[in-house]
């Protein structure tokens, strides 16, 4: 995959070789720093978006820590790999710029850089058609949406959900927050983006990985309010007609 690493004092830093911007400058003149005590944060006049890794949940007593053996199995190097992956075969995802590493001793913090997408989050926009608010003008939508169209959008996740899988990528947590939604100001159509591929992987995938994130996309539209039947069958509609068997 062409992924180069270099090691700076005890920062162990990794971008793509194809990359067209100076890493390592940019670097060691602090342009990536920022502060670590956010988990996402938007740098570079809201170009890149600086992923601070941090523990959430029951372990979150250990706050931006994790355990070292080696690079490949870093939190940031992992979702670093992936989404390169994806951005070479022109999935619609965020481009990654760079990842590192700093460790002390067997522990480690651990930081990734990727381009911004100038997007819609997809709950932001189910908010608006379920409650008939439409979508204002924007510079990515270039007119309302109109409720109607929540089914058809669905169906377009769908596809793409099903172009992933196509990937052999499982999706560490595939809900409503990590979909964006953007319009194509060439073609004017809808492009829908998938993101945060943190604890995800890939590999031969089974019948029963592609079951758990699409149900995973399903128990999220109905926490969050989102789920009609109708919508939901566009979804599979779009899934099944996709997906190589």
């Amino acid at each position: 995959m062409n992924i180069i690493t270099k090691k700076i004092n005890s920062t162990l830093i990794f971008y793509d070789k194809d990359v067209e911007i100076n890493i390592e400058e940019l670097f060691s003149n602090n342009v990536f720093h920022s502060d670590e005590t956010k988990n996402v944060e938007w740098i570079n006049n809201n170009k890149w978006v600086k992923k601070h890794y941090m523990r959430k949940g029951k372990m979150s007593f250990l706050n931006d820590n994790y355990l070292y053996s080696c690079l490949k199995k870093t939190r940031s190097y992992r979702e670093f790999e992936i989404l390169n992956y994806l951005y070479k075969h022109e999935f619609d995802t965020c481009k990654p710029l760079v990842g590192w590493v700093t460790y002390n001793g067997i522990i480690y913090k651990a930081n990734l850089v990727t381009e911004a997408i100038q997007a819609k989050p997809l709950d932001e926009l189910l908010s608006l058609l379920f409650t008939g608010l439409g979508v204002v003008d924007t510079s990515i939508f270039k007119g309302p949406i109109a409720k109607d169209e929540r089914a058809a959008l669905l169906k377009e996740i769908g596809i793409k959900v099903a172009k992933m899988h196509n990937l052999n990528v499982f999706h560490g947590d595939l809900n409503i927050s990590n979909i964006l939604v953007s319009r194509d100001s060439i073609t004017n159509k809808k492009v829908i983006w998938i993101l945060d591929f943190d604890k995800s992987f890939v590999k031969d995938l089974q019948e029963k990985d592609r079951k758990s994130n699409l149900d995973r996309f399903y128990k999220s539209l109905i926490k969050n309010g989102y789920y009609l039947d109708s919508d939901y069958a566009q979804f599979e509609i779009g899934y099944h007609s996709t997906i190589n068997r």
